[in-house]
């Protein structure tokens, strides 16, 4: 069992550690790892593609991944290389196309901003994921309670 050395208080730096295995490991013990067999092809790609999901969702104004309160943003994972993000509001008004590229991994994000670089309203908004390189395509329902905000638009 693991236990102190020294006068420091246990686990508190800095401190000594002596650690006393029950069994000790010589030089002529051999261990032998295996790894499962790495598994990939298009079947396992396309089942990937419908685990594609938004998160948080519903969005309550706020989330703790945010480093402030003028960065809000919901995460869209699982994304394949090449994607195109399109959000409607319930209307059909076309609100943001996000690019998803190669660079980003499997995840992109969205600052709940239009084009027009203004915060969305709170409502139910439908993000159209086009995969062309796949022929797939995927929808989600995205919900979002925005805090109150004062825009500085005179």
């Amino acid at each position: 069992w693991p236990h102190s050395r020294g006068s420091h208080p246990y686990l508190q730096a800095p401190f000594t550690m002596e650690i006393v295995p029950n069994y000790i490991n010589l030089p002529s013990d051999v261990f032998e790892f295996t790894a499962p067999e790495v598994k990939s092809g298009p079947a396992l790609v396309k089942d990937d593609l419908k685990k594609i999901n938004v998160f948080p969702n519903p969005y309550y104004g706020y989330q703790y991944r945010e480093a402030s309160r003028e960065q809000h943003y919901v995460t869209f994972n699982h994304l394949p290389p090449e994607a195109t993000i399109r959000i409607f509001d319930l209307s059909g008004v076309l609100v943001k196309t996000i690019h998803h590229i190669p660079a980003s991994g499997q995840f992109d994000t969205w600052n709940l901003k239009n084009e027009s670089n203004l915060p969305v309203a709170s409502g139910i908004y439908i993000a159209y994921i086009d995969m062309p390189k796949y022929g797939m395509t995927k929808v989600l329902k995205i919900a979002i309670i925005q805090e109150q905000q004062i825009l500085k638009v005179y």
